[in-house]
């Protein structure tokens, strides 16, 4: 039990340190790549990587949710049998997903001259290299979380070094998407020393049959994951391809700042879901008991952050971002309060009702929340531009926490 709860604590440290360097890099960065890159070419790499984001969707296939609870819940002998499932998973979707891209684009090159700024697209598609050469599900699985803080920050260094050094003018804009992509790969090449090092022969010949298995056990959660990027990715190519990327540069600039806050949240949920997944099959009275303590807190921090965040974003957003920004300060104060809803439904469908097996319903919410969102994504891009996905954004979440807070409450879990 002891040393349950100070491996949780030790994750949960690693995982929010990583956070907060981030923080500090971000905060460091992030300024810099929009000042220097201004709002257009800014604008273009976030409507890049909302497409590349359909990509990463694909190979990852809901492996960061089923891998680390298989992996959590197995004996150690087991563990080269389920990492070499998933690994080779991810690695043949990569490979599909490359091939079906080469020739799809082709065709409709040739057919239809529709055609993508390519430098900026395989400047990007690196994130999808680094999905597939850094296993974070494992050490996450593992519950040796500070292995990820090192990478990453490793990583995280890596380019930001070179970012810095590098990248002086708006026409650098595809080395800063090429640099930015590939911390996940750096983190990645050091990652496999680590795991070499202490679970040699880990990585074995993949069985197709035991690759499929992991492809139907993870289906669920992957239509959960095209749902939750319909909502996210999408509204930003949406507003690219309606608008123009001035305007995603201003609304790229105030969902940045609002992401180092639920990227905050995802840190914790990360570190307590091998946790939680343990708990509740070994005494769920404890795991609930837990569970609500943590869903106070965040309600807590959340209302408080968005407050901060509604007063004062006209003074932060010009000093952060520069004067050229300022049309970021509305779609940042409209989505203020997303962290809080972020956290309380992370809370009721990640750390609940995943462990507990309902996956099905929590694909169902996720699938209807992006309905809601497709339907009225468009009207309110022409209505109001960025206000109108800022909005979108702030609606959809208020949605799904509304949602899985009742069916829990209707079964009789967490919220009894």
């Amino acid at each position: 039990m002891m040393k349950q709860r100070r491996q949780l604590i030790e994750n949960i440290f690693s995982m929010v340190t990583l956070r907060g360097m981030e923080y500090v890099l971000a905060f460091l960065l992030v300024p810099y790549l929009l000042r220097t890159l201004g709002p257009e070419n800014y604008g273009a790499i976030a409507f890049m990587q909302g497409i590349i984001s359909y990509f990463n969707l694909a190979i990852n296939y809901g492996f960061n949710l089923t891998a680390p609870k298989d992996i959590a819940l197995a004996e150690r002998e087991e563990l080269p049998r389920i990492f070499s499932e998933y690994f080779w998973g991810t690695f043949f979707l990569f490979l599909l997903c490359s091939v079906v891209f080469g020739i799809g684009y082709f065709i409709l090159n040739i057919l239809f001259g529709i055609s993508l700024d390519i430098p900026l697209f395989f400047a990007c598609y690196m994130t999808a290299v680094g999905g597939v050469v850094f296993p974070v599900w494992f050490f996450q699985g593992i519950q040796e979380m500070r292995y990820i803080t090192i990478l990453n920050l490793l990583g995280r260094l890596i380019t930001m070094a070179l970012l810095f050094y590098l990248i002086q003018s708006p026409k650098d804009y595809i080395k800063a998407a090429f640099l930015q992509s590939c911390t996940t790969v750096f983190a990645g090449l050091f990652s496999w020393y680590i795991i070499y090092k202490n679970w040699p022969r880990i990585l074995r010949t993949p069985m197709i049959k035991d690759v499929w298995t992991v492809y139907k056990k993870g289906w669920q959660i992957f239509l959960s994951s095209v749902a939750v990027n319909l909502y996210t990715s999408s509204d930003v190519v949406i507003l690219g391809a309606l608008t123009n990327p001035v305007i995603v540069g201003y609304y790229s600039g105030s969902e940045k700042l609002i992401n180092c806050i639920r990227r905050g949240v995802g840190a914790v949920s990360d570190a307590i879901y091998p946790y939680i997944t343990q708990k509740l099959k070994d005494s769920p009275s404890m795991a609930y008991q837990f569970l609500r303590k943590q869903l106070l807190f965040y309600a807590m921090g959340g209302i408080f952050l968005g407050l901060i965040v509604i007063l004062f974003s006209p003074a932060i957003v010009p000093w952060l971002l520069g004067d050229q920004y300022i049309p970021s300060i509305e779609p940042l104060q409209i989505m203020a309060f997303v962290p809080f809803m972020v956290a309380v439904s992370t809370v009721f469908g990640y750390e609940t009702m995943l462990p507990l097996g309902l996956q099905q319903i929590y694909s169902r919410v996720l699938i209807a929340a992006s309905l809601v969102n497709l339907a009225l994504i468009v009207p309110a891009i022409l209505w109001k531009g960025a206000l109108g996905v800022a909005g979108c954004v702030m609606i959809t979440e208020t949605f799904i926490t509304v949602v899985m807070g009742v069916f829990l409450c209707k079964k009789r879990i967490l919220l009894n």
